[in-house]
């Protein structure tokens, strides 16, 4: 294993290295020698905790600040789901595919950020991890996540950013996918986010926040599949993608 960086963990709280498999190029996808959390979700459980502590510790240490607090979460594992599960406000859901928003497959409550069955204003905060470049209509998925959140909630969310261009629609183009759990081809994208993701999301009565919380890469490094998209059919995700770990905040405005 190598190691990338040996810093706090702001999931667990541990003074940890991150480590990942030689060869990989997608290092914040590396991981916490104690808690397993990946740099990224270290990053995001870091932007959690800055806005409902208002201090800059881990999220292991300031759950005590969301209780009370409705949280959805679009993932129903991992590490922050392990900090957040036993809080009675707490929601997780999966996208299924065949399964209707609203119904469980093997104990598991299925969604679609496109079609949410929740109500209006119910939640304080919305999570989700590398998930709207995946989604076939991120138009409605922004509205959905926007009627969802009560006024002045958070959608803290990351995508893979290509820092440098506009965000693009993959329809017509190569097929890319990233690995996915859920899926043995992996999960489509339908979306290549960049530098204007923040203004898209502010589109819908939200005001954004961007955090470049670890850069790895210049902006000529980002990757760029349509350029090299012979290398990317040879090589596994982790050993081709060259994404930095940025986070955002997105804030429900109160006057829409």
């Amino acid at each position: 294993m190598e190691i990338i960086c040996c810093e706090e963990c702001y999931v667990c709280g541990e003074l940890a290295s991150f480590v990942i498999v030689p060869g990989a190029t997608l290092l914040r996808e590396a991981n916490c020698q104690y808690c397993t959390a990946s740099i990224r979700y270290s990053d995001t459980a870091r932007i959690i905790s800055g806005i409902f502590s208002r201090q800059d510790r881990p999220l292991a240490e300031s759950v005590g600040s969301l209780h009370g607090i409705a949280i959805l979460e679009s993932q129903s594992d991992g590490p922050i789901h392990e900090v957040l599960h036993g809080l009675q406000g707490y929601t997780c859901f999966e996208y299924f595919d065949g399964i209707k928003p609203g119904e469980y497959k093997d104990g598991i409550l299925c969604n679609d950020f496109q079609n949410l069955s929740f109500a209006d204003n119910q939640f304080d905060l919305v999570i989700s991890q590398d998930v709207f470049e995946h989604i076939a209509r991120p138009d409605k998925a922004f509205r959905e996540i926007h009627r969802v959140l009560k006024p002045g909630g958070y959608h803290v969310f990351t995508v893979p950013v290509h820092e440098g261009r506009s965000s693009l629609s993959r329809a017509g183009l190569p097929r890319v996918y990233h690995g996915d759990p859920l899926r043995e081809e992996g999960a489509l994208v339908h979306t290549d986010w960049g530098d204007d993701i923040d203004s898209i999301a502010d589109a819908y009565g939200m005001t954004t926040t961007r955090f470049d919380l670890h850069c790895f890469h210049s902006i000529d490094e980002i990757t760029n599949a349509d350029r090299t998209y012979s290398d990317y059919l040879q090589k596994k995700p982790i050993e081709y993608f060259q994404y930095n770990s940025v986070v955002f905040a997105s804030k429900k405005r109160t006057d829409t």
